[in-house]
């Protein structure tokens, strides 16, 4: 990866020694003994350890492991955040019923069928459903925090899993496939960096590309206008939270109707 995201060994060499974080190599190292046990466990069995072990050795510490049904999810955005996960974390639990719900429900889906994590990790009646979504560049998204708030970061993850789920409706025959959300477009981008977008009168919308891929993409009118007639899949991210109470999210806000466009197939 790291060679891959640099144009010359010597610069991935030096990426690798003067920017890698040790923990972070610590981590990646510390998995290396769970890949061993697919031999004897279910590929969702040996996720939900390795996530417990995260949990267990964070650094700082973080507590008792967490259960109940955002458990998993407050787990995988340890993983995601890296060093940020400490203010990613505290702020999950300011996220709207919403939004809680959202990421709880969605990043607790395994994609793989007839697998779940154990129930006292999960929402109360998940089910076996899907497609599953992987938010492509969703840890860098969390882990380029700058100074934005966490908050918001993650009320915009999850209003990218909202609009994905609209795009595929949730059902049985799918608990066993995967579809990949990519958001390179945004991953870099601070909160006034969206908000900037529709100051301007563009959109960020989600569109479905295929059956298994999704990109967020900056809209003008014209562009919806196209999109529209030729029967695009897309939805327009609500954003609006983002720059309400001078630009920080209302903690707790209950659910609002809908806002989002879902247009085509």
């Amino acid at each position: 990866d790291l060679s891959g995201a640099e144009p010359t060994p010597l610069a991935g060499c030096e990426k690798f020694v003067s920017k890698f974080p040790l923990p972070v190599l610590n981590s990646f190292l510390r998995s290396f003994e769970f890949v061993g046990r697919i031999a004897t466990q279910t590929e969702t069995q040996v996720m939900e350890d390795y996530l417990k072990m995260r949990w267990a050795e964070a650094n700082p510490p973080l507590g008792p492991q967490p259960t109940g049904e955002s458990a998993i999810a407050k787990m995988r955005l340890l993983c995601m955040a890296q060093l940020n996960a400490p203010a990613v974390l505290r702020e999950f639990d300011y996220l709207s019923e919403d939004d809680q719900e959202v990421l709880s429900v969605e990043m607790s889906r395994t994609g793989t069928m007839y697998q779940t994590f154990s129930e006292d990790l999960i929402p109360l009646g998940l089910g076996q459903q899907g497609p599953a979504f992987l938010v492509y560049y969703g840890p860098a998204f969390l882990q380029n925090l700058g100074n934005d708030s966490a908050l918001r970061r993650l009320g915009v993850l999850a209003e990218i899993y909202r609009c994905a789920r609209e795009l595929w409706p949730a059902c049985a025959i799918k608990a066993g496939v995967s579809v990949t959300i990519r958001i390179d477009v945004i991953k870099v981008l601070t909160v006034a960096d969206l908000i900037e977008a529709a100051s301007k009168g563009d959109s960020w919308v989600l569109v479905k590309h295929n059956e298994s891929e999704a990109f967020i993409e900056r809209s003008t009118k014209k562009k919806l206008n196209r999109m529209i007639a030729s029967q695009q899949g897309f939805q327009v991210l609500d954003l609006s939270q983002l720059a309400s109470e001078g630009g920080r999210m209302s903690p707790r806000r209950g659910p609002s109707p809908a806002s989002s466009i879902s247009v085509g197939p």
